[in-house]
């Protein structure tokens, strides 16, 4: 076996030789590390882009294709159940308002299935109803349910939502000014009022209705922005308290800004504590707001009924004494045919109970309980000692054996005379 040796016969071939081996290191070396530099940078752009999320951004424009300013949007993440039901996650909503040229834009999403949202008060003064949806060539047409209208769809990771058009119906809703004062002029200034806002149809049964908590400012202002439709369908009842105080206003039809001035029926006295609850201070409003109740005869029976306002079964049963009534007794179907006529589906008390004899249900009047008209189930069901006192059932006149502690009910007189036109032939 033979073995080469190389030998250097001088100190400048091995300096040679030794520099050349050090380049390609140096080479290798770089290239290494030019690599690593480029793999990191590269990690890093795709790290920090995954981050950043998605973005949604677009403009919202009125029919004619001017801006919107001064809406909110909201953006959250959505979620369909197995039942079809909407959930979504709290505190990951997303809010921003459009500037003075309509533009929005959400940043940094991380959701996959999104809802926007806008809703219809979301600008002081305004009502508001999106029509569309415009993802380029894409339209979507917005869900409308309470108060304002939503879309929902799903984005790839890393997505630029850009150039979303939403084109919304935008109008003036009227301005209502009230100016709370007491009986000797001078305003209920910066105080906490309750109020009552009906609103109520022109032309059939049934009403809205608003329960609202408002402060005044330094003159007894406060201000609230109606919706209204053209031509006219609702008139609006308004009722407010303030200390055991109360002011209302004639019943007015909304088409235009109505300014109010509502004199409290007292002056001002030292400020308590009062013990009624919020509950109770709008019942007694609710009363307070509507016309007296007036009797209605039953010419088949020649009995007349009045309806109260809300108020507790004892309270009721202490009017109708006072009034030489009673609480109501059905006594057949007939005249419960004609109750349901004159007074509508409600809730409302009648004269039967139980409170003398635990399960022995009797009428107000004395009279002998002839007719019922049970819901299923009921009185065995429903009956306890907690439980003395039946009321009508909101859908259909049903009897319903109850805890309720407000109501309305129906008192009832007989042997009322009625006036007849003299025969003229």
């Amino acid at each position: 076996m033979k073995f080469r040796i190389q030998r250097y016969s001088s100190h400048k071939h091995l300096y040679s030789y030794l520099k050349s081996s050090g380049l390609r290191l140096f080479s290798f070396s770089s290239f290494l590390f030019l690599f690593s530099m480029i793999s990191i940078l590269i990690w890093i752009s795709l790290s920090s882009e995954s981050q950043e999320g998605n973005t949604v951004s677009g403009r919202l424009i009125d029919t004619v294709g001017n801006p919107i300013s001064d809406v909110q949007l909201s953006l959250r993440p959505y979620k369909e159940q197995v039942s079809r039901t909407k959930t979504f996650t709290p505190g990951n909503t997303h809010q921003i308002r459009t500037d003075s040229r309509g533009r929005f834009a959400f940043t940094n999403i991380h959701h996959k299935s999104i809802d926007i949202n806008i809703h219809n008060r979301s600008k002081i003064g305004f009502e508001i109803n999106v029509l569309s949806y415009e993802f380029g060539e894409i339209t979507l047409y917005p869900f409308r349910g309470w108060g304002g209208s939503t879309v929902i769809f799903a984005l790839d990771t890393g997505v630029k939502m850009e150039n979303i058009i939403i084109t919304a119906d935008i109008r003036k809703r009227p301005k209502l000014t009230t100016r709370v004062i007491y009986a000797d002029g001078t305003p209920a200034a910066n105080s906490t009022v309750y109020v009552l806002r009906e609103t109520a149809s022109l032309y059939r049964d049934g009403k809205g209705e608003g329960r609202l908590i408002e402060t005044t400012d330094a003159k007894g202002y406060f201000v609230d922005y109606l919706s209204v439709d053209y031509p006219p369908r609702y008139f609006v009842r308004l009722a407010v308290e303030y200390q055991g105080l109360y002011a209302k206003a004639t019943p007015f039809i909304m088409i235009d800004d109505v300014d109010l001035v509502l004199k409290l029926n007292g002056n001002p006295g030292p400020l308590t504590k009062l013990t009624k609850t919020h509950s109770e201070r709008y019942f007694a409003l609710e009363a307070f707001i509507k016309p007296p109740p007036m009797w209605i005869g039953n010419q088949t029976n020649g009995h007349a009924y009045k309806i109260t306002k809300i108020q507790t079964i004892k309270e009721a049963m202490q009017q109708a004494e006072r009034e030489g009534a009673y609480l109501l007794s059905i006594n057949d179907e007939a005249e419960e045919v004609w109750l349901r006529r004159i007074y509508g589906n409600d809730s409302i008390w009648i004269g039967l109970s139980d409170t003398e004899e635990e399960g022995k249900w009797k009428w107000h009047s004395g009279e002998p309980v002839n007719y019922t008209n049970w819901l299923p189930y009921q009185p065995e069901r429903g009956n306890a000692e907690t439980k003395d006192y039946v009321m009508t059932d909101s859908f259909g006149w049903q009897w319903d054996v109850t805890e309720a502690e407000f109501g309305r009910a129906i008192l009832e007189k007989p042997s009322m005379r009625f006036i007849s036109q003299p025969n003229e032939n």
